[in-house]
């Protein structure tokens, strides 16, 4: 049995995205008549969606934020508003397909924290963003996406764990996502939220699912990009990969083969005058305090690192 949903679409004031991609959206709620609702969170600090939604999509709630604070921030001044249990998270650039929302829903059991569609970028079946992992090589941790490497006969075809939930396509509880502040202002402004709070998750004994039943393109806009200089948006995702390592790594070998390759990255930064890596590496510890106080907060877990891993990639 389906249930009804909020949908939250942190919006940076982009018109034209919302103007090609709420209509697919609000005809599918209309389809389902389970009394859905689509908020737009209008994070410019200038109040200039609500105007045009009413006029254009007046079933659409509007919440104003008073300044930019950046997708986190947006996203969760939406949960807070929404008025139903359930809560995706849409981002702007993204369209719906028919019937996406069911099969979401059937997959949120109780230990499934998150689960995400079949996201297809720029509407192509073999280029599937949504299936995700976490790798580990040479000391370090990075984001895999088999989705994009697989052809469509070799993607799953039935629901598997994934390492973590792409922040703009998700479906999760709303008292889960408030209990927990919504994402850690440790990765503010951006990138690595999304994957932190879902390892939590994980930590804790829950799951995250990909659910190729449902599908979504992403016809990808890069909307940060056209607000923030690229080598800003690279520090931040190379300064919040370390911080995510350093609140979660609690297997002892890989923390040592960790620091070994923490010592490595600044010795050849230095020598091999590599300063974007040295600034990287300065920027998160700036953040050291704050990250330990973050990791111990964690507390214990019922799956390290290595273990999480294994599951969240059974489909390796």
């Amino acid at each position: 049995m389906t249930r009804p949903v909020s949908v939250v679409l942190p919006s940076l004031g982009t018109i034209e995205l919302l103007r090609d991609n709420l209509p697919p959206l609000l005809d599918e709620l209309e389809r389902r008549s389970l009394g859905d609702e689509a908020i737009v969170v209008d994070d410019t600090g200038e109040n200039k969606l609500a105007p045009w939604l009413a006029e254009n999509f007046p079933s659409v709630h509007a919440v104003s934020r008073a300044a930019n604070g950046g997708f986190a921030q947006a996203l969760l001044s939406g949960v807070e508003a929404a008025r139903h249990e359930l809560v995706f998270s849409l981002n702007t650039d993204v369209r719906v397909r028919p019937g996406f929302l069911d099969p979401l829903v059937a997959c949120l059991e109780d230990d499934v924290f998150a689960v995400v569609p079949r996201v297809l970028l720029n509407g192509e079946e073999s280029q599937v963003e949504s299936l995700t992992r976490i790798s580990w090589a040479d000391g370090f941790a990075s984001l895999d996406q088999p989705g994009l490497k697989l052809d469509k006969e070799r993607q799953p075809f039935r629901p598997v764990p994934i390492a973590f939930a792409v922040g703009g396509t998700v479906l999760f509880r709303r008292d889960e996502f408030l209990a927990r502040k919504g994402f850690d202002p440790l990765f503010e402004p951006f990138y690595w939220e999304d994957v932190d709070l879902c390892w939590s998750a994980w930590r804790s004994g829950r799951r995250v699912l990909y659910q190729p039943a449902s599908v979504v393109e992403h016809h990808h806009r890069g909307t940060i990009g056209r607000f923030v200089d690229s080598k800003f948006v690279r520090a931040a995702i190379e300064k919040n990969r370390l911080l995510f390592q350093w609140k979660h790594l609690d297997v002892p070998e890989a923390l040592i083969e960790h620091v070994a390759a923490l010592y490595r990255t600044a010795f050849d930064g230095w020598t091999g005058d590599m300063r974007e890596e040295l600034v990287w590496l300065n920027l998160a510890l700036e953040q050291v305090d704050e990250v330990l106080a973050a990791r111990r907060a964690e507390g214990s877990s019922e799956r390290d690192f290595e273990a999480i891993r294994r599951e969240a990639n059974a489909d390796e």
